[in-house]
């Protein structure tokens, strides 16, 4: 079990200095923008038309590091917890109390960059649609389902470990109550 949980500390750990790398490079990017031009990095994996107003980018890179940062935050929390757990501290409140929040955090930044994507595909979308033969009703329909369907394959592996973290904290939270009652008996 101590391997299991090194190679997990250092995954968690990896995963963080990843995390902060993509983070700084969005930024550089951003910032080459800003003083030099040139093209537009994507956003929500969407690339932004060319003659959309500047404001737009700006607003909308600023939301992707927004929740990059909390992305990061919520996988130090998870850190914190398989740190503790290497310590022989698992079955405790704080473990489960953190567990929770990361499931709870990693479904609102789920739910949020679904959000942002659907909204953003179906803006960008629409654009070329209606300069193109707007007389199919199942052109429309086509690519609604398309954007829907993008949108949730994005989201829905970080909806699974979101799912996965609250019954992990579920466990933990029942592991606590037993091991405060077995503690009681002795």
């Amino acid at each position: 079990m101590k391997k299991v949980l090194s190679v997990l500390k250092w995954f968690c750990s990896l995963l963080v200095v990843s995390a902060g790398i993509n983070f700084f490079e969005r930024m550089y990017k951003l910032m080459h923008y800003t003083i030099y031009g040139g093209s537009k990095a994507k956003v929500f994996k969407l690339s932004i038309p060319e003659d959309w107003n500047d404001n737009y980018y700006y607003s909308l890179s600023f939301i992707v590091l927004i929740l990059m940062g909390y992305l990061i935050y919520l996988i130090v929390e998870f850190r914190r917890v398989i740190f503790n757990f290497s310590k022989e501290n698992v079955f405790t409140k704080e473990n489960s109390d953190r567990l929770r929040k990361v499931g709870r955090g990693l479904m609102i930044y789920a739910a949020v960059v679904l959000c942002f994507a659907i909204v953003l595909g179906l803006i960008i979308e629409r654009e070329p649609s209606i300069n193109a033969d707007s007389t199919l009703p199942g052109k429309i329909g086509y690519t609604f389902g398309y954007i829907i369907g993008t949108a949730i394959s994005k989201v829905l592996p970080i909806l699974v470990v979101a799912l996965f973290v609250q019954f992990i904290s579920f466990l933990v939270v029942k592991g606590s109550v037993l091991q405060e009652e077995n503690n009681l008996t002795i």
